[in-house]
């Protein structure tokens, strides 16, 4: 239960930074030909209140590379066909597919990446429409 409560909390602060980054309702326009990319993220923390650490480190430097949160982190009603989800999904959006791998190959990210890495299981897949 204590978990369940901190993931929640972990949700709440990642739409909160979400909204305040791009407090804009209307649609952005992409950035050069490629379009948006986006990162697909399977999240399993084992310790909660560290990964919660993490997210308050990696919102803001998503943000500054024009990432944005766009489905937060949930878990899917039931699995339709395939092998069953190991954590919680969360969706971020790039202006760009070089946006997003400046962020990910970026040294802000680098130095806060452990915190997901020693408190989570996670499998990330980038994406480019």
């Amino acid at each position: 239960m204590r978990l369940l409560r901190m993931f929640q909390a972990v949700v709440a602060l990642t739409i909160a930074v979400s909204v305040s980054a791009n407090p804009s309702t209307e649609p952005q326009e992409e950035s050069g030909p490629a379009g948006k990319a986006y990162i697909l993220s399977e999240i399993s923390p084992s310790d909660a209140e560290a990964y919660t650490a993490y997210l308050q480190q990696v919102l803001p430097i998503l943000s500054r590379f024009g990432g944005r949160v766009v489905i937060t982190p949930f878990q899917p009603k039931q699995v339709i066909e395939g092998r069953s989800l190991e954590g919680r999904i969360a969706v971020i959006e790039f202006p760009s597919a070089e946006a997003r791998d400046a962020f990910w190959a970026s040294d802000e990210y680098a130095a806060v990446k452990h915190l997901r890495l020693e408190n989570a299981t996670s499998r990330i897949i980038h994406i480019d429409p």
